[in-house]
């Protein structure tokens, strides 16, 4: 029961963080459209965003939560760990800041035909990149609030962003839009300055005195630092391969908005349920491996599984379904047009195939980060990349922009089934017959509601409501009785 209200908590959170987040995409739509200007705030954000996942969210949280488990959560670890990564977050800043027409002529060569374009993609990626030094330290702080089975702050953080954003947005009635690319890119950089604040608040008024320390190098930093210097080359592939997708995409005008918003999409689920089932079985499980408690570990894992494909199958069918009136209703207003909004929906049509594959290498990979294991995460990571990329490449002078959700797909796939025949040969993960029962129960009951969805005419933004909201008041309650009371 803990577990799942930690998980309902967690996704409770993010799900109020993306809604946020829709309005503000919202906004980004109706004013910058899914061309020139948006393309390059959107090619520029991703570069924090990367180092974010990569540095914060990624390999430190996957190797700090576990290691300082082991070490009963002992404060000077942390400090030190945290003296280490602002003095590193400051270097690569200072390398990005002097190399930054390099990167972004490497992220997105297709802008170079048009020099206006990428030099004002390189000034707004320099302003935009000092985020990566208090979001990775946010990253850091939320770790720690995570070990101490803190959560929902921490997922409650990234709401800031976006309440910013939407408010820079709105302000630009007032200044126009000569100059809404650089508010934009000031306001993500205060967004992480603040939430660092609170969370920095936080840890000092609950658990210690977090503060910067003069750095020292010990057997315990050593340790964690080989550790992390493997993982991170895995840990955030997935973002890897997202931006992998935006340079090849970079050659079709306005894809790299169309997959960013389809991203976004996928990413709604996934976030509300995925993230915050890995977020939370970090902890837990480190916690039983430290124990020596492998029967808590599989109860855990197959409790997870169940409700989060219970969750998860459902909106694959939904996503599929109602994909463009989904992103009619939401984005086509202002100088978004039909055709980019058929565009964003056939993406999604694609990538939210992948949901499942997703959320189940969540549970395969933070078991194996929590028993300190990153070798293998890295290694399937660098299969699923250089899978993902051999479809880009591959497929984009056939389908277009579409091969990028094609790779996702595939390599998604391949991924999950690495992680998860390397977590039952090692007996780290047993998925027991209710648990495969219970996938079929889901997928059966979603396909029919699917089709009855399909039938359903949408012509309003009501009637899109109504469709969703009659989905799942006829899926839910009939999943959780099957799931319940019906499969033993």
């Amino acid at each position: 029961m803990k577990l799942g209200r930690n998980i309902f908590g967690v996704g409770l959170m993010t799900g109020i963080s993306r809604i946020f987040g829709f309005i503000r995409d919202m906004l980004i739509a109706r004013f910058l459209g899914a061309g020139r200007l948006s393309d390059i705030f959107l090619a520029a954000f991703r570069l924090p965003n990367l180092f974010r996942d990569l540095l914060g969210e990624g390999a430190i949280s996957a190797i700090f939560i576990p290691m300082y488990t082991d070490m009963k959560k002992d404060e000077g670890f942390a400090k030190n760990v945290f003296s280490w990564l602002m003095l590193i977050l400051l270097c690569i800043t200072a390398v990005f800041e002097i190399a930054m027409p390099l990167v972004i002529w490497a992220l997105a060569p297709g802008f170079a035909e048009d020099p206006g374009k990428m030099q004002m993609t390189i000034i707004i990626a320099r302003i935009m990149f000092f985020y990566c030094i208090f979001i990775c330290g946010s990253a850091f702080l939320s770790a720690i609030l995570n070990a101490h089975s803190r959560f929902l702050l921490a997922a409650f953080m990234p709401v800031m962003l976006n309440i910013m954003l939407i408010v820079a947005l709105a302000s630009s009635l007032l200044y126009g839009n000569g100059i809404i690319l650089y508010v934009m890119a000031g306001t993500v950089v205060l967004s992480g300055f603040v939430q660092f604040l609170i969370l920095l608040a936080r840890i000092r008024q609950k658990h210690f005195g977090l503060r910067l320390v003069i750095p020292h190098w010990n057997g315990q930093i050593k340790n964690m630092f080989k550790r992390f210097l493997v993982s991170l080359v895995g840990s955030g592939f997935y973002q890897i391969t997202i931006i992998v997708g935006t340079l090849v995409a970079s050659f079709e005008s306005g894809a790299v908005s169309w997959l960013y918003y389809s991203d976004r999409i996928i990413q709604l689920p996934f976030a509300m349920i995925g993230l915050a089932v890995g977020t939370v079985l970090m902890s837990s499980i480190s916690n039983a491996l430290a124990d020596k408690n492998m029967r808590s570990i599989y109860i855990q894992q197959n409790y997870s599984m169940r409700r989060s494909m219970m969750l998860i199958i459902p909106c694959v069918v939904g996503l599929f379904v109602l994909a463009e009136p989904i992103i009619r209703f939401l984005f086509q207003y202002g100088a978004w047009t039909s055709e980019s909004t058929h565009a964003v929906a056939m993406a999604i049509k694609i990538q939210c195939l992948v949901l499942p594959a997703m959320l189940i290498s969540q549970i395969y990979s933070k078991t194996l980060y929590a028993s300190q294991d990153v070798n293998t995460p890295v290694r399937t990571s660098m299969v699923s990349l250089a899978i993902a990329t051999f479809v880009y490449i591959a497929l984009f002078p056939v389908i277009g922009y579409l091969s990028i959700p094609v790779g996702v797909v595939i390599s998604g796939y391949v991924k999950n089934y690495l992680l998860g025949r390397v977590c039952r040969k090692r007996q780290l993960v047993k998925t027991d017959k209710k648990t495969f029962m219970s996938f079929i129960a889901f997928s059966v009951i979603s396909v029919a509601l699917g089709g009855i969805l399909y039938m359903f005419n949408i012509t309003s933004i009501l009637s899109l409501m109504i469709a969703i909201g009659g989905f799942g008041i006829l899926y839910l309650p009939t999943a959780f009785i099957i799931d319940r009371y019906i499969i033993k």
